[in-house]
């Protein structure tokens, strides 16, 4: 489960920032790239915990959970980062002169 008691409100808040902050880049970053750069069962895992949290209290998330999400989040940028190199190095029409 992605959500358990913690002691501390104000520890509690932060962290579920730190969530609201991956899904929001994720999700954002799908609807500016468009569809098929991320994955759709990415995008989906996503939207359901940015779902989900509306049902979570400040005082109920773990940060190990929290870490996970964040590293996923990280590869995910870190995956389409490489993939935007590539094509920025072969060009986004490598059959045109520009």
């Amino acid at each position: 489960m992605v959500f358990k008691r913690v002691g501390g409100k104000e520890k509690s808040k932060h962290l579920r920032l730190r969530i609201e902050s991956c899904v929001d880049t994720i999700l954002n970053l799908n609807s500016k790239l468009g569809t098929g750069a991320i994955k759709p069962e990415v995008v989906k895992q996503f939207e359901k915990l940015r779902d989900s949290l509306q049902y979570v209290t400040d005082e109920t998330v773990d940060e190990k959970d929290i870490s996970r999400i964040e590293q996923a989040t990280n590869q995910l940028l870190k995956e389409l980062g490489s993939s935007w190199k590539e094509e920025e190095s072969t060009g986004l029409a490598p059959d045109r002169l520009h």
